[in-house]
């Protein structure tokens, strides 16, 4: 049975948020998020037709995941100002709760990408481990286990930090 698919701007204004979030937690410095969320669109745009319809934001990740590996290996190291700031997503005005967001973005940069990606889709982004999985192109078992280290890594990283 065939998914009905949005249209593009629909599609665009949908994951937009998700797609900001997931190309920081892949390592994008916040001054190049525009430019590759632009690129995470651009690509989606073009293999939109051959898209099936299903699991939007895995297929999305997949995307976001391989423009975020090529902009780190590049070393996208400019020296630019941005002009015009972006607002803070999901960060509380609460000095607190921006310390506690600060804390788990530091422990989850130390953690190894495989790790990372799968907590963040699982635990922040609540994909099913299904979705998880086919994201990150492993079985579903391999996810679980690297959701589990990333948890265990996590636990000692942030008492360590305390």
């Amino acid at each position: 049975m065939a998914v009905s698919r949005p249209g593009l701007e629909e599609f665009f204004l949908a994951h937009a948020d998700y797609v900001w979030r997931s190309l920081l937690h892949l390592g994008v410095r916040e001054a190049d998020l525009r430019d590759q969320m632009h690129e995470v669109f651009l690509v989606a745009y073009r293999r939109y037709a051959t898209w099936d319809g299903e699991h939007s934001r895995g297929w999305l990740f997949a995307i976001a995941r391989r423009c975020a590996s090529t902009y780190r290996r590049r070393g996208h190291h400019r020296h630019e100002l941005a002009v015009d700031p972006m607002p803070e997503i999901g960060i509380e005005a609460d000095p607190a709760v921006r310390l506690d967001a600060e804390r788990l973005d530091r422990a989850l940069a130390s953690l190894d990408e495989d790790k990372r990606t799968v907590f963040v889709l699982y635990e922040i982004e609540e994909m099913t481990m299904r979705e998880v999985a086919e994201a990150v192109g492993c079985q579903p078992a391999a996810a679980y286990a690297r959701l589990y280290a990333a948890r265990r890594e996590l636990a000692r990283l942030l008492s360590e930090e305390r």
